[in-house]
């Protein structure tokens, strides 16, 4: 199990089944599965959706109805819902989410 913890360390832990993010002191799986990867590739392209429509579903999809609901209640400030949400690609890909979201700054510019 690979562990992700969101806090100040922004480190990858790593365990030996499914990855989890460790958001305060609650764990909460992320779904890996291929199926999940494409439904949330084709949430991203999805057009019609607005932004914050979009980071709810990838939310749903990746942790589940019930703890997407749990996360987003906690309002966290910008910074950390923002990396949160290259916490969770990170988790289903395998990639570190610091280099996640360097690659995303970098093309924006």
């Amino acid at each position: 199990m690979r562990i992700i913890d969101t806090g100040i360390t922004k480190e990858i832990l790593t365990g030996d089944n499914h990855p989890q993010l460790k958001i305060g002191d609650k764990l909460y799986t992320v779904d890996d599965r291929q199926s999940t990867f494409e439904k949330i590739q084709e949430v991203q392209e999805n057009a019609s959706l607005k932004e914050d429509e979009k980071t709810n579903k990838i939310f749903e999809l990746a942790l589940g109805e019930e703890s997407a609901k749990e996360v987003q209640k906690m309002d966290l400030p910008v910074s950390n819902f923002i990396y949160l949400t290259y916490c969770i690609l990170g988790a289903i890909t395998g990639e570190d989410p610091k280099e996640l979201q360097k690659a995303a700054k970098e093309r924006k510019n």
